[in-house]
């Protein structure tokens, strides 16, 4: 009988490996977008308020359909519209102005109307960010929700602590933001 050599293949195994390590990419990339829920907001963007259902609070509700990440938004608003509520989650926003202990401008120095006003939660600190106090020309990332601003300031007066002078110019503004969280962006 005739002796044959048979011998194993070598070297086609590194293909099955290269097409596996492919797949498993593929799956984790598929994964990650799947569960990117985020609407696009900056990892820098705290967001503490947190509903039952682990989304944050006020977010993916019928009234509030989608999270304001853009402070254009808000500036181009002239009445409060569809807006009150609505999530905001503003990434490295520059202050204008810090009126109060519990209130300040962000957006555009040279624009008026081209500002929000910031009133900061009671469970805040007062004009300080966790990393230091909210000043103008520094920038920082709001997490909020829009409000309504009220007709007669009165009231706020006292729990804002601004004064006549500010909240006269805030009575020419539909709206303002509730802050839950504010962070100083590092220069």
């Amino acid at each position: 009988m005739a002796q044959l050599d048979i011998q194993q293949k070598k070297g086609a195994g590194w293909l099955w490996w290269a097409i596996g390590l492919l797949v498993l990419a593929l799956l984790a990339w598929w994964i990650v977008k799947a569960n990117d829920r985020d609407g696009g907001v900056d990892a820098g963007v705290v967001a503490p308020a947190v509903a039952a259902d682990g989304q944050p609070a006020g977010a993916g509700s019928p009234n509030n359909p989608a999270m304001i990440t853009e402070l254009s938004t808000l500036t181009a608003a002239t009445t409060i519209g569809d807006l009150a509520g609505r999530t905001v989650a503003l990434a490295g926003v520059p202050v204008f102005a810090a009126v109060s202990d519990k209130g300040f401008w962000i957006g555009s120095d040279s624009d008026a109307q081209q500002r929000v006003f910031v009133v900061r939660g009671n469970q805040m600190a007062a004009n300080t960010a966790p990393d230091g106090a909210v000043n103008a020309g520094t920038k920082v990332n709001i997490y909020g929700t829009v409000q309504q601003m009220p007709a007669d300031l009165t009231q706020q007066n006292t729990t804002w602590n601004i004064k006549s002078t500010d909240s006269q110019m805030l009575a020419k503004y539909p709206l303002y933001i509730q802050a839950d969280s504010v962070q100083l962006v590092n220069p």
